[in-house]
This record gives structure tokens, sequence and C-alpha cells, in this order.
């Protein structure tokens, strides 16, 4: 991740802040660059300078509260089956969270930078931790390599886990966090958390 000089984090951080306190209030399709720029006190040259969309500046805004559930997730030294259900708890409270910030950001499905950003968090978590644990995953016949089966299950994996979350907005994201991310846990292959 690239530094930046404390202006620029400034910045950054009154963009983040003023698109997820407009979102929560109001559809993204209807928030303009120009209230998001004014919003945080910044002019629309300036805004273009950090993001392209508003879209771009929730997307990093939701990914930046999200990285401290990978990082968690990575660092974990309990066993497998507790990883993932701690994971999968802590990604469906972010969501929970923001809950009225990603149904704003439903248009059927959620914008593509945010789906984007959860698929890439969620796609580089599993693919690590199948990078540390690669007796885990199965190895189908064919020629693919064992890094090439592992991307597959990481993409598959986070494709379908933001699938579901996709699935509980539309559902207005109603009921437990908990029981979505126990359900969610319940369809994936068990070999995930073999220890």
């Amino acid at each position: 991740m690239i530094e930046l000089d404390p202006r620029q984090a400034r910045t950054r951080a009154a963009l983040h802040r003023s698109v997820l306190e407009t979102v929560e209030r109001m559809p993204l399709a209807d928030v303009s660059v120009a209230a998001i720029a004014r919003a945080a006190g910044i002019s629309r040259d300036t805004f273009y300078r950090h993001a392209s969309s508003v879209a771009d500046v929730l997307a990093g805004a939701l990914g930046e509260r999200l990285d401290a559930t990978v990082a968690e997730f990575a660092a974990f030294q309990g066993g497998a089956r507790e990883r993932f259900e701690r994971g999968e708890r802590r990604l469906f409270a972010h969501v929970a969270e923001h809950r009225a910030v990603y149904l704003n950001a439903m248009a059927p499905g959620l914008a593509e930078p945010v789906r984007a950003m959860l698929v890439g968090r969620i796609e580089q978590a599993l693919a690590e931790y199948l990078d540390t644990h690669p007796e885990v995953a199965p190895i189908a016949a064919g020629h693919l390599s064992r890094a090439e089966h592992h991307a597959l299950y990481a993409a598959y994996g986070a494709a379908g886990t933001v699938g579901v979350i996709e699935h509980w907005l539309r559902a207005g994201a109603a009921g437990d966090a908990d029981d979505i991310a126990r359900s969610t846990l319940a369809v994936s292959a068990p070999w995930w958390w073999a220890d």
C-alpha cells in the first residue's frame, strides 16, 4: 500500500467519512461527486485526484473498515474451523454494522467497485490461507498446478460468499449476522478447515 502524506491522508479520511455518512442516508446512485466533495470540504478537482467515482470512494471506505477482519483471519493462531467461524462472523458483522450503506449500494446488485472490493479482500484472504495450508485443498485430476487449484478455490469461495451477502442484502439484511455466517459455512467445503 502506498504511504500517503498527511494532507492526502486527511483528504482521504474526509472523503471516506463523507461518503459513508451520505450513502447511509440515500442510494449511492443518487450521490454526486459534487455532494461528496462539498461534504468533505474539498474541490471536485481534489476529489478526482483521489478517485474516479463516488462508488470507488465508497469501496475504499468500506474496504478500509474490513481490513482488520482480514488481518485477524490471516493472523489467527487457533484451529482452522474456529478461524473460519470467527472470520465469517466478523465479515457478516461488518456488513450488518454498515447495513444501510450496503443496502444503498445495491441497484439491484452491489455497485461493482464495492462488490469487487469484497471479492478481492475475501479471495486474497483465502489464497493466503491456502498458501500457508496447502495440504488442506484437494487436487482434482488434470493438468492444473496446485497454485492454479488454489486460485480457483479462493475465487470460488470469495464469489460465493459475496453472492450470499448480496442475497442477504436483497432480502433487506434482516436476521442475525451470525445466523447468516453459520449458514454460509454450512454450505462451504469442509476441507477448508481440516486440521
